[in-house]
């Protein structure tokens, strides 16, 4: 999964900050030093998220949704992990502020100066879709809303470009990187600049870029304190390290600054002459800059502390929230119980930045506290809720926490259900039978994705009660597998055979047993690295385990996803012993074709010594389909007795009979395969064969390795190449085609999902158009060329 990782300025102390983010090509910080980035989607029908990152937040993304082995990004989607905050999501995650635009890659922060005031507070997002008709760069704002942001305000800036990146110069303009002309690389980018015109002569731009090229070293105290003032982020960031680096000798001055003296500026760059003229946000940020200061020399001189302390108490709750976070990160005991007070502070950000300190201090006597927090905030802000969570963590308060979990308050059960969590703590395990269903769901979650293997049993045993919440039982079921006692097994195959379960959990449970004998590497749910102790296990344990109820599983009233699961499972295990179910089933014409096509091709998997007489019954069926499945398996056990049919079909036979039989004359074993193969490529060549089978003669050919056959498409290799329609290779597709395989395809294909630019109806990407009615608007030739020749 992808993470944002931090160290000293020298690269020591390198440690990871925050993860569960997919793919954060860039970082910004805010004015009050909060760290803010724009996550890409994972090319599954997920939105692209602008992320306030906090320390140990989790954004809920792992790598194994990327090719999930449930497909379309198992838990990311189906559990909406991706979204803004929404009643049933996940308190464990860090949802992010809002949704956005596509492909954000660069983003900057307006640092105060360089186009007009009305930028203040912007943050710049390019947004690489890759055609210069969708991207560009967006402006967004924020709002506060509790510990964290609200959006405020989106909307374009630049459009009609590729721009890759965003930053702004010391000379006050905003420079961007451009990718040119879209795909394939052009290898002609672009570097623009913006300003604005009624502004690029203002003194403040001109004053800004002379001090960021100045000798900072050389720079007095007193012009160090005026420039913590300044209007532009980077000068007072200069002045901060600056102050920072010369160490105790800056406490004082620092300290003054923290505790609200009024600064002065210069009138004008290099000027003796000063005079106030601070905006009150201005004086602010002076003051955020002095805590920080004080901060970074605290690494080295913890004394430089002492003028925090007490602005804990100091009337701008910024103020007090900052001096909260930098106590933190210099953990001292003696500090834990004006920390403790600042949890009942009456702004949020003060109480997330104490919580959090407090868990970084590690003393038992802050899980109270943190506790009461908790249950005074109600869930109602997931940001002080993760603080919260993460003193707990630190605080490693057991006897508490026990305590905790037994409250009355849904909160604080819920913080303690999260603490245990990041803890791995199997006492956990009582969660599963809370009485509200979303923290049984966050039980079930915990245990299996973190995981806590010690809770699996307890896990696994829900499986017997009257269950519908897709999570928790995904969560049940793989409990079970990976557990992977007979009994285990067992119980998987009963709730497969319960009616009055959800049909899709009955089939994942079927799919389970078929997996049983070779375990995936990958968890079925989070799909990351996550092995079993043995490779392999016993084959029989599974087929003993569904021999028991496969009757009722292959039953005429049984759901279609749930029989179409019990035959696949009967071919992956080779269960023989369901022979005499499946032999009835082809010859059964109350069920489905499909259904008795998937039981021939079962007996077949399992070398039934009835299959030929299967195969006779299929194909004096009155179902297309199941003639139609017989067909290849026919044509490998008798070929002399196929050949003729096959013949017949590829003459007279209907479109679908048609292809089915050139399938199977392509692995066919008789002599009459290639002459008739040879026929129909030399009508092809022609223009007499009908357009909708000539896909499949071309591919059943290719399988052949008979001379004349080669020759016949070498030749027409040859023909299609001198032939100037550059869609001339692939008018064999035009026609024919399988819808259901084609959506599997636009949705599922892992090497580059349809889904991951386009849409068809609600889920999916926004690079490129809506495809949700393009069949009515334009013809198969558009289509075709839209994809072989965009």
């Amino acid at each position: 999964m992808g993470a944002v990782f931090r160290c000293n300025p020298d690269g020591t102390q390198l440690e990871m900050f925050a993860w569960g983010l997919r793919n954060p090509q860039s970082l910004l910080f805010t004015e009050n030093g909060d760290l803010i980035t724009g996550d890409n989607d994972c090319d599954h029908g997920d939105e692209e998220r602008l992320v306030h990152v906090v320390e140990g937040g989790d954004s809920g993304w792992r790598i194994g949704y990327q090719f999930a082995p449930l497909g379309r990004a198992g838990p990311w989607n189906t559990e909406q992990l991706w979204w803004p905050r929404h009643e049933g999501q996940s308190a464990a995650i860090i949802p992010p502020i809002c949704n956005i635009e596509d492909g954000p890659s660069g983003i900057a922060y307006y640092p105060g100066t360089g186009l007009n005031p009305t930028y203040a507070g912007s943050i710049f997002v390019t947004h690489f879709k890759g055609t210069i008709a969708k991207s560009g760069i967006y402006t967004y704002k924020v709002k506060p809303k509790g510990a964290t942001y609200d959006i405020a305000d989106a909307k374009p800036f630049m459009t009609a470009a590729l721009p890759t990146d965003v930053k702004f110069g010391p000379d006050g303009r905003l420079y961007t990187s451009d990718w040119a002309d879209g795909w394939p690389k052009s290898k002609r980018g672009r570097i623009y600049t913006v300003s604005d015109p009624k502004h690029v002569n203002d003194p403040i731009i001109k004053e800004t870029k002379q001090l960021i090229a100045s000798d900072w070293t050389a720079k007095s105290v007193a012009e160090l304190t005026t420039l913590l003032g300044h209007a532009d982020w980077r000068v007072r960031l200069e002045a901060q390290y600056t102050f920072a680096e010369r160490g105790a000798a800056s406490v004082t001055t620092l300290a003054a600054v923290a505790a609200g003296s009024e600064l002065v500026v210069p009138a004008s760059a290099g000027s003796d002459s000063a005079k106030p003229r601070l905006k009150p946000e201005l004086q602010t940020y002076s003051r955020l800059h002095a805590i920080w200061g004080l901060g970074q020399i605290a690494a080295k001189s913890v004394d430089a502390l002492a003028p925090l302390r007490g602005l804990l108490h100091d009337s701008d709750p910024e103020v007090r929230a900052q001096s909260a976070k930098v106590l933190g990160e210099h953990p001292t005991a003696s500090d834990a119980d004006a920390l403790i007070v600042a949890l009942r502070d009456s702004a949020p950000r003060v109480r997330f930045f104490a919580a959090q300190s407090l868990g970084k201090l590690g003393r038992p006597e802050a899980a109270g506290p943190l506790l009461a927090l908790a249950r005074e905030n109600n869930d109602v802000d997931n940001y002080v809720r993760h603080a919260v969570v993460m003193g707990l963590v630190g605080s490693n308060n057991l006897a508490a926490l026990a305590t905790g979990a037994k409250s009355t308050s849904r909160a604080e059960r819920m913080a303690v259900l999260l603490a245990y969590r990041r803890l791995g703590r199997a006492e956990i395990t009582p969660f599963l039978t809370d009485v509200d269903p979303l923290l049984v769901r966050e039980a079930a979650v915990a245990i299996n994705d973190a995981p806590i293997n010690g809770a699996l049993p307890a896990l696994a045993a829900m499986i017997d009660q009257p269950l519908t919440d897709e999570p928790v039982l995904f969560r049940v079921l793989n409990a079970h597998f990976r557990l992977g006692q007979p009994a285990n097994a067992a119980a998987l195959a009963r709730y497969a055979a319960r009616t009055d379960a959800p049909a899709k959990m009955r089939a994942e449970a079927i799919a389970q047993l078929a997996l049983w004998p070779t375990p995936p590497q990958r968890d079925r749910i989070v799909g990351v690295y996550r092995p079993l102790a043995d490779k392999t296990r016993d084959r029989a344990i599974a087929v003993h385990a569904l021999e028991a109820v496969l009757p009722g599983l292959l039953a005429s009233t049984t759901p279609a996803v749930v029989e179409t699961a019990a035959l696949k499972v009967l071919q992956d295990l080779e269960i023989a012993g369901a022979a005499n179910t499946l032999f009835t089933m082809v010859g059964d014409a109350a069920q489905s074709g499909e259904t008795r096509a998937a039981a021939l091709n079962a007996l077949d998997k399992i070398k039934d010594p009835r299959l030929a007489d299967a195969v006779q019954t299929a194909g004096a069926s009155t179902s297309s389909t199941l003639r139609l499945a017989a067909l290849p398996i026919a044509a490998r056990l008798s070929p002399d007795t196929v050949a003729p049919v096959l013949a017949h079909l590829v003459a007279r036979g209907t479109t679908e009979e048609k292809k089915n039989a050139l399938r199977a004359l392509g692995n066919l074993k008789h002599p009459t395969a290639d002459s008739l193969l040879t026929e129909q490529l030399r009508q092809l060549a022609a223009g007499k064969v009908e357009p909708a089978i000539q896909l499949e003669l071309v591919t059943a050919a290719e399988r052949r390795s008979d001379p004349a056959i080669k020759d016949l498409l070498a030749k027409r290799e040859a023909a299609l190449a001198a032939n100037p329609d550059p869609l001339a290779p692939f008018r064999v597709a035009l026609d024919g085609g399988d819808a259901k395989r084609g959506e599997r395809i636009f949705n599922n294909q892992p090497t580059l999902a349809c889904v991951r630019c386009h849409r068809a109806g609600n889920a999916g990407g926004d690079a490129g158009p809506n495809l949700a009615d393009v069949g009515a608007r334009n013809n198969r030739e558009y289509l075709l060329e839209s994809v072989v020749k965009p």
